[in-house]
C-alpha cells in the first residue's frame, strides 16, 4: 500500500528540476545555437563574394589605366604630327612648295658635292633620300644628305678600304639583310643602285634610331658597327679614330644644312657654274 500511495504521489518539484536537462535537451538553447551558425555561414559569403568583387574592380582599374595611357600616347604623337602639320602651313609655303624647296636646295648641294654628278642624277638623288625619309619618320632627309655628302662625296660606285659601297657605303653583311628585308634580291651590284642604297641606308638608321635616343651613338654605330657605339658611350680609348673624326664631322655638317634651309638660303646658294650651260635652270629637274 506505502508504495502504491507512494507511486500515485505526483512529482516533487525537486524530481521535476532533476529531470529539466533531459526534458530540454532539444528546446530553444539548441535551435538558437543553430540559428547562429547559419548565419555566420551567410556572413562568410558575402565576406568572400566582397573580396572578389573587390579583385575584379582592382584588375578592371588596371586595364583602364593601362588603356587610357596607350590612348594618350597615340593622341599625343597625332597631336605633334598635326602640330608640325600647321607650322608648315602657317609658315606661308603651301606643303608642296615646302617639299619643293627642300628637293632643290638638296639637289644643289649634292651638286656643288660632286661636280660630275650631272643635274638630273643629282635630282634623283635628292628625291630618292627625301623619299626615304617619308617613309622612315624618324630620319631626317637632311641627316641623309650630310651622311651622303661625307661618306661617298655622292659617288654611287662609291667603295671604302673597308668594302663599304655606295652612297651611303653600306657593307655587304648590313646590307645584305637591309636589301632582302626590303623585298629585293641581293647580289654584288647592288649596293651600287642608288635607289636600293638610299633605302637601305635610310631603314638602317631608323633601326639605329629606335635603338639609341643620342645621334651620336646612332653615327658611331652606322660608322662602325655597334662594337664601336659602345665604345663611344664609355668614352673608351679603343674607339676607331675615324668615328671619332666621323660623328662629330656628320653632325656639324647637319646642323649648318638645318640652318640654311630654315633661313631659305639654301636655294640661293650656287650649284654649280655650269647650269646654264646646260640648258636647266635651278627650278627644274
Amino acid at each position: 500500500m506505502i508504495r502504491n500511495e507512494e507511486a500515485r504521489k505526483p512529482l516533487s518539484l525537486t524530481d521535476r528540476r532533476s529531470r529539466a536537462p533531459s526534458d530540454d535537451a532539444w528546446g530553444p538553447p539548441e535551435s538558437h545555437t543553430i540559428v547562429i551558425r547559419q548565419g555566420s555561414g551567410w556572413q562568410s559569403l558575402a565576406f568572400l563574394f566582397l573580396c572578389l568583387l573587390l579583385a575584379a574592380a582592382v584588375l578592371l582599374g588596371h586595364w583602364v589605366v593601362r588603356d587610357f595611357d596607350r590612348r594618350s600616347q597615340e593622341t599625343a604623337a597625332a597631336m605633334a604630327r598635326a602640330e608640325r602639320r600647321m607650322q608648315q602651313l602657317e609658315s606661308g609655303f603651301p606643303l608642296e612648295a615646302k617639299r619643293r624647296q627642300l628637293l632643290l636646295g638638296m639637289r644643289n648641294h649634292i651638286l656643288k658635292t660632286n661636280p660630275r654628278v650631272s643635274l638630273p642624277e643629282a635630282y634623283r638623288y635628292a628625291e630618292l633620300a627625301l623619299a626615304a625619309s617619308e617613309k622612315y619618320p624618324a630620319v631626317d632627309p637632311l641627316l641623309l644628305l650630310a651622311i651622303g655628302i661625307v661618306e661617298s662625296g655622292y659617288d654611287p660606285q662609291a667603295r671604302s678600304r673597308a668594302d663599304a659601297r655606295g652612297l651611303y657605303q653600306i657593307w655587304p653583311s648590313t646590307g645584305r639583310l637591309l636589301v632582302r628585308t626590303l623585298g629585293w634580291s641581293y647580289d654584288e651590284t647592288t649596293l651600287y643602285d642608288p635607289e636600293k642604297n638610299t633605302q637601305a641606308a635610310a631603314l638602317y638608321l631608323d633601326v639605329l634610331f629606335s635603338t639609341y635616343n643620342d645621334p651620336q651613338l646612332v653615327l658611331a654605330e652606322y660608322n662602325g658597327g655597334p662594337l664601336n657605339a659602345g665604345y663611344l658611350r664609355a668614352g673608351a680609348a679603343a674607339l676607331a679614330n675615324e668615328t671619332r673624326s666621323y660623328v662629330p664631322r656628320v653632325l656639324e655638317l647637319h646642323q649648318r644644312l638645318r640652318q640654311e634651309f630654315e633661313a631659305g638660303t639654301a636655294l640661293v646658294t650656287e650649284a654649280r657654274d655650269d647650269s646654264e650651260r646646260r640648258g636647266k635652270t635651278l627650278g627644274s629637274p
